[in-house]
């Protein structure tokens, strides 16, 4: 156990960050013979042909992903055997170019231009959101094809018309959105929308998977989400307002409360996430104080009888009947319920999994010190480390002066810890802080009731 602790330490402390360098690359994705352009960034990879076409969209589900090229088993969202999306008919480019907005700045956007000397298609990719724009500058009236989402599933199709409540599966017309979602779990989704107030005739074919957008002579601009049919990532890119895109369970509404009170905790700390998240913590201990008093309690009064279970077991080792009758009589005796620790802890993983869900896919665009994104995994590991320094001294403090508890802890709760090295920083920060006042909680019960704060002697 302790060889398997080490090469685990070792395994952390040298694996390198994960870190990605959002970049255009050469890169043949259809083994045609003929290299694509590709916009690489944290979220997807997206690559154009020289026709102005999307040839390649790979949405990551673990954000900073690298697929080095190799797309065969990343997902994309260009159904295959189809017109690819972005196919502006009569448009054969003569001219293109590939180029980022500021040359050397990370979070830069992508831009993709092409032109037949009257006709101009541009893409716009923003490194940090799923949702690209497209812009046509016709001096005629154009028809763009765009394709849904890839896959085995035939997906759901969706056509709001304008000025009405909800969508339908097929429609004609001036539109608000069109979209694709897939059927099974919460899966990918696309959804094309105008940009306001220009209202754009757009057709949802219906069962093919197909959006054919009427666009007037001038300048037209649309915007397009290609990635995961997730919530949280719906509600930052600006989609999950629209009427019929999602319909949240009852974690996703709590979800949606999480948001709200990250992003008001956001205004109050003038700007700053590091500080937002810092309030939202303190707030939700504040709240659950009561119930983690309880938790403290119940373990910190079991340590402290845990000299007259022993008796019990020893003298009734024999009639295990006995032994449990005694014991039953012991926790009356003193008031214990040794149930009353777990309900709280329970309720502490669903919060740690919502806030990793938000945070996995919110995008904070901002970080600290040597942490350059919180919705990334710390790349020095220096938050995990500390809240396992922290968890340690949680452990110390729950076994009361008990040796077997103190190891028995230690163990358990280390290789809970090193779930956090994959953890977005800003989840290790959250539970850091929250295991912190846990252990200033702990202490003060502790020191009310009188236990020891180390093991004995001996």
């Amino acid at each position: 156990m302790r060889r398997w602790f080490w090469t685990s330490l070792a395994f952390f402390a040298l694996a390198p960050a994960l870190a990605l360098t959002p970049e255009w690359r050469e890169v043949d994705v259809n083994k045609d013979g003929r290299p694509e352009r590709v916009a690489v960034t944290n979220l997807a990879d997206v690559a154009f042909n020289l026709q102005g076409q999307i040839v390649g969209w790979y949405v990551k589900t673990a954000r900073a992903t690298d697929f080095k090229g190799n797309y065969e088993r990343a997902h994309n969202l260009v159904r295959p055997g189809q017109t690819p999306p972005g196919t502006l008919e009569g448009f054969v480019p003569t001219t293109f170019e590939f180029t980022r907005r500021e040359a050397g700045n990370p979070d830069a956007d992508f831009i993709a231009t092409f032109s037949d000397g009257s006709t101009r298609l541009t893409y716009t990719i923003h490194p940090r959101f799923l949702t690209l724009e497209v812009e046509v500058e016709s001096p005629t009236p154009r028809k763009l094809i765009w394709t849904g989402i890839g896959g085995t599933d035939t997906p759901i199709t969706k056509w709001l018309g304008l000025g009405n409540a909800q969508p339908i599966n097929a429609g004609q017309g001036p539109a608000v959105y069109v979209g694709w979602q897939t059927q099974k779990g919460s899966g990918f989704a696309m959804f094309l929308r105008p940009q306001e107030p220009t209202p754009i005739s757009m057709t949802q074919l219906n069962g093919a998977g197909i959006a054919e957008v009427s666009l007037p002579a001038g300048k037209t601009s649309l915007k397009v989400y290609g990635g995961l049919n997730e919530l949280v990532r719906l509600h930052v890119e600006g989609f999950y307002q629209l009427p019929g895109v999602f319909q949240p369970n009852i974690w996703g509404q709590v979800s949606l409360g999480l948001i709200w009170a990250l992003e008001q905790a956001h205004r109050l700390a003038g700007g700053s996430w590091i500080l937002a998240i810092l309030i939202v913590t303190v707030g939700i201990r504040l709240l659950m104080w009561p119930l983690m008093h309880q938790q403290f309690k119940s373990i910190a009064e079991m340590q402290k009888i845990q000299p007259l279970i022993k008796k019990i077991q020893e003298k009734y080792k024999d009639n295990k009947e006995k032994q449990q009758e005694e014991m039953m009589k012991l926790y009356q005796e003193h008031r214990i319920n040794p149930l009353g620790g777990c309900f709280p802890i329970l309720l502490q993983m669903p919060i740690l999994f919502l806030m990793y869900k938000v945070m996995v896919g919110y995008e904070f665009g901002q970080g600290f010190l040597w942490i350059r994104d919180l919705a990334l995994p710390d790349p020095l590991y220096i938050l995990p480390f500390l809240y396992i320094v922290v968890l340690l001294a949680s452990t110390w403090l729950s076994a009361a002066g008990n040796k077997d508890a103190l190891r028995q802890g230690i163990l358990i709760n280390l290789v809970f810890a090193f779930i956090l090295f994959s953890f977005p920083a800003g989840v290790t920060l959250y539970w850091l802080v929250s295991t912190l006042i846990g252990v200033g909680q702990q202490w003060l019960i502790n020191k009310q009731l009188g236990l020891p704060l180390a093991p004995a002697k001996g």
